[in-house]
């Protein structure tokens, strides 16, 4: 095979693994009407999946077009270029796609807020409702109902440091008391 052939079957490769991708990402932000994500997710001694055949194909291609580029022999440039884009495929499988497949973000619950702590967004007295603000498990920041603890006299003002010390289930609403305020042992 002569190295002007071998050159457009490597840029072919490059391109092709390219354009997976972008289809992809494409498809997504138009609704997901076109999904190229065939779960062709395989875990085995050589784990495979669209993405990873995409990358392997990227690296054929760039290994064999820059080995060309050293006028080494074809059967050659073909071989290395194989090997490294298998090499290729196989670490973004075991160090990105894996390890991204098996975390589960999940929203929290208000029942998960007991003891988080928030910062308070609009002042919460015991005759009005405020809004407290919690960093959530990805992150972002998300903003709850909060009345005073029992023990808590006084206005909580907005920028105050709280720590929620129970949740309202059926009103949806944190009981909160100021990070400095100790909560005193004769009182619930």
């Amino acid at each position: 095979m002569e190295e002007g052939t071998l050159s457009v079957i490597f840029i072919c490769c490059m391109a092709g693994g390219l354009v997976i991708p972008v289809l992809d990402i494409v498809s997504g932000a138009l609704g997901g009407a076109l999904d190229f994500d065939v779960d062709l997710d395989a875990d085995g001694a050589v784990p495979v999946s669209l993405m990873s055949i995409s990358f392997s194909a990227v690296v054929f291609g760039a290994v064999g077009r820059l080995l060309l580029l050293f006028h080494l022999p074809p059967l050659l440039c073909v071989a290395l270029a194989a090997v490294l884009g298998v090499l290729g495929g196989w670490a973004v499988m075991r160090f990105i796609i894996r390890p991204l497949k098996k975390s589960f973000p999940r929203a929290q619950s208000i029942r998960d807020l007991r003891w988080k702590e928030g910062v308070v967004k609009l002042g919460v007295r015991p005759d009005f409702t405020g809004t407290i603000t919690v960093l959530s498990a990805t992150g972002s920041k998300v903003t709850y109902s909060a009345r005073p603890a029992p023990w808590v006299e006084g206005e909580i003002p907005p920028g105050t440091e709280v720590l929620i010390v129970e949740i309202d289930e059926g009103e949806g609403v944190c009981v909160v008391c100021p990070m400095d305020v100790p909560r005193p042992a004769n009182k619930k």
